[in-house]
């Protein structure tokens, strides 16, 4: 008999983040399993085969901030609260074997539903925030999916057991070998996309905000390098106050030589391959996505020195410390002037292969769906 299994994300459909990107993905990789009967319920988007858009109120609308300031909530949990009454009759019709899902408030939900329904399916949670361990979603779930060794340890230091956790990192998706393109080939797609066709290109991929992605960081630090600089392309999602953001980055950088965008997911592989060097300014991740993906195109990943960029990078990333002025912008001296072999391109792609590839992880998101179903 199948494993039956609702994959939840009410993000999926409006936003961008790592959570939306690991749902999909997650599932198109299941949904190849025989042995997994796997639904994705979304927030938003076109109805397909086994996947269904579930109504709610997005977390950016007008109405779910009202209901948030009347309630003293957040916009984020109205958005929660309404993905999960509207996911209520499916589960009651469908009875699925295991609830994977990434954000915390509606698995709290479920669990106080599972306790007042006495169903009997199981909460998969995926740390990939990470959230703290002493959030009540970890005595909530029955199993934490915990994406690097850091985020297990520091729940094990805070008191949950080992045997709640299991570690598998994030997967993504990436051919075995590095398909790379020609200079003229290169040289067409920037034009095609709007980009400086000959100067070197910096990608960063993440909201494009002051706080956690600290655009505003990477925008004066490319700013602070002798001209002539490269070109700073940022991609991803963006809200009231990103414009603050490409202000800085048109006043400090230039129209010609800075843009900040938003494309539709499928989109991002284009830019991957005509970017010279990939930046994160981060200076903490859950286990970044726009890691792996960067990686898989070979791209030199510069990025701030902590033990999760560490363990995806090992010792093929670029590392400074991002809380000292001018940490990035000699890293980026340093790789624009020494990084543009082929064979480093070739070794970085392998490194992430071997490791992160769905290739070698999807039997291990497999098991650890299998395990939890038919524990006791």
């Amino acid at each position: 008999m199948k494993t039956k299994v609702f994959l939840i994300c009410s993000g999926l459909g409006h936003v961008m983040r790592g959570y939306e990107s690991f749902a999909s993905q997650v599932f198109q990789e299941l949904s190849k399993e025989s042995s997994i009967d796997i639904t994705l319920f979304k927030g938003g988007g076109e109805a397909k085969t086994k996947e269904i858009p579930l109504w709610n109120l997005p977390r950016y609308t007008r109405t779910a901030c009202r209901i948030a300031k009347y309630t003293k909530t957040s916009s984020y949990f109205i958005e929660q609260v309404t993905f999960f009454l509207s996911l209520l009759p499916y589960i009651h019709r469908h009875k699925p074997d295991v609830i994977y899902f990434s954000d915390n408030d509606i698995g709290n939900l479920l669990a106080k539903w599972r306790s007042w329904t006495k169903q009997k399916y199981k909460l998969l949670f995926s740390n990939g925030g990470p959230v703290k361990p002493t959030e009540p979603i970890f005595m909530n779930c029955d199993l934490i999916h915990q994406i690097a060794p850091k985020h297990f340890q520091t729940a094990m230091n805070a008191g949950i057991p080992k045997e709640k956790q299991i570690v598998i990192p994030y997967g993504a998706e990436m051919t075995p070998e590095l398909q790379t393109l020609s200079p003229s080939e290169k040289q067409a797609l920037r034009h095609k996309l709007g980009l400086a066709e000959t100067i070197p290109l910096i990608l960063s991929v993440g909201a494009i905000s002051r706080s956690h992605k600290r655009m505003d960081y990477l925008i004066r630090e490319v700013a602070s390098l002798p001209k002539p600089r490269p070109y700073l392309l940022l991609l991803g999602h963006q809200d009231g106050k990103s414009s603050e953001i490409i202000e800085l980055g048109n006043n400090l950088l230039g129209v010609d030589k800075f843009q900040a965008k938003t494309v539709a997911p499928h989109e991002v592989a284009n830019y991957y391959k005509v970017a010279d060097i990939f930046v994160l300014a981060s200076l903490s991740e859950g286990l970044a996505r726009v890691f792996l993906e960067a990686m898989s195109y070979g791209l030199p990943c510069i990025v701030h020195d902590y033990s999760v960029t560490r363990y995806a990078f090992g010792d093929q990333g670029y590392f400074g410390d991002f809380t000292q002025e001018g940490s990035l912008a000699e890293l980026t001296k340093q790789v624009l002037s020494a990084d543009g072999e082929k064979s480093k391109f070739d070794e970085r792609h392998c490194f992430i292969y071997e490791r992160f590839s769905w290739d070698k992880l999807l039997p291990n998101y497999v098991e650890m769906i299998h395990n939890l179903a038919n524990a006791q």
